[in-house]
């Protein structure tokens, strides 16, 4: 099976893999126990944090685990706003952008129906938001401003550096959605400006069901759950200790080798995306090419279902994607698309291409060698 699906899920890594076993193998307590078992449980959360933190530029206290980049998500928006409302706080407004992940466009969406000003900065035509236009729409009563890193189906890496400098100069926070960033490009926290930023181990080969929030010092967040008084009583329930320790080998591996995998990835991408636009030139690349995850291409095929294409690959053992994995069984256009002025038709024929570390030449060869053949099918 050759999987170019991967920015729905990635294959986990051997060291993700040793993580976890070992986790379950050797710590067995609780880390909130104050037996022996316990204690050990708890070291070994603690140094996962550093490690974690280590890898983002961090303080390990502003690192909160969570049990998906969802989770993250809803934690870091909705957290914000139940923070503001517990100090009455004047501030109701809070920008995004037309390209978020529904994690954060269904939060806002509660959010608006408790009062919040939900305020939505459209896409040009290349995917990207401008940084001006967010400017332009921000207000000394503007809470939070959110905004996605790399875009989930285009791939389309959003201006957030230059956002956030606008934002927190009217006292607003930021929040980043870097679920399909990290691991994938360079991302530190500090460096793009940001007070919160969202990320999930199985993204870049961890385990799933796992995530983290970074959370800037001094950040006022409140919990959106109620329970004990785990992670600084931001989250909850008794910690996913193999989960955490997968998520923070696959992360240390994923940043080991990022350097030489990042431009190695962006070629066979290109390769993979020219032969195909090469074999049916009314196909179309959707997005800023010059700001792109290395992973990932989003094409349009006009006049053809997307769905067959991807149902085509499939029985020839290529697995692509019709777009975001949360909504890949569903036949309506993307709305990300739509929202970059795509129509219709060019919408619901679009597939996802997404590669990840682990993608070889050989892969890319017998995709385009399988193409042509899966085209003419569709095209009967």
């Amino acid at each position: 099976m050759i999987n170019f699906d991967n920015n729905a899920t990635t294959p986990a890594c051997p060291e993700a893999i040793e993580a976890v076993t070992s986790a379950l193998r050797d710590c067995p307590g609780n880390p909130s126990s104050a037996h022996a078992a316990g204690r050990k449980a708890k070291k070994l959360l603690s140094e996962c944090r550093e490690r974690v933190a280590a890898c983002l530029g961090a303080l390990p206290d502003e690192i909160v685990f969570t049990g998906s980049g969802s989770e993250a998500d809803h934690l870091a928006v909705q957290g914000v706003w139940e923070s503001a409302t517990r100090w009455n706080s004047k501030k109701k407004r809070i920008l995004t952008t037309g390209v978020e992940h529904p994690a954060v466009r269904k939060t806002l969406k509660v959010l608006e129906g408790r009062g919040a000003e939900v305020v939505t900065v459209p896409p040009g035509p290349d995917g990207r938001v401008s940084a001006e236009a967010v400017g332009e729409m921000l207000t000394l009563d503007t809470l939070l401003v959110t905004v996605i890193l790399g875009q989930n189906e285009t791939g389309v890496i959003q201006p957030v550096k230059e956002i956030a400098a606008r934002a927190r100069a009217c006292g607003a926070y930021v929040h980043t959605d870097a679920v399909q960033a990290v691991g994938k490009i360079p991302v530190r926290p500090a460096d793009l400006g940001v007070d919160l930023l969202s990320l999930a181990a199985h993204k870049f080969h961890g385990p799933k069901g796992v995530g983290a929030l970074y959370v800037r010092t001094g950040t006022r967040v409140g919990a959106i759950a109620q329970g004990g008084g785990q992670e600084a009583g931001l989250r909850p329930g008794t910690e996913n200790l193999p989960g955490i320790a997968g998520l923070t080998a696959a992360l240390e591996a994923a940043l080991r080798t990022l350097e030489a995998d990042l431009p190695r990835v962006r070629e066979l991408r290109d390769r993979l995306a020219s032969g195909i636009l090469e074999a049916c030139p009314v196909a179309r690349w959707n997005g800023a090419r010059e700001h792109l995850l290395p992973n990932t291409a989003n094409l349009s095929f006009p006049g053809l279902r997307a769905d067959m294409l991807m149902l085509g690959l499939d029985m020839e053992g290529v697995c692509v994607s019709t777009g975001s994995a949360c909504h890949s069984g569903a036949q309506e256009p993307s709305e990300i698309l739509l929202a970059m002025g795509l129509d219709g038709d060019a919408a619901r024929s679009a597939l996802r291409l997404s590669l990840s570390r682990l993608s070889t030449a050989a892969d890319v060869d017998r995709c385009l060698e399988l193409f042509p053949r899966v085209l003419r099918r569709v095209l009967k």
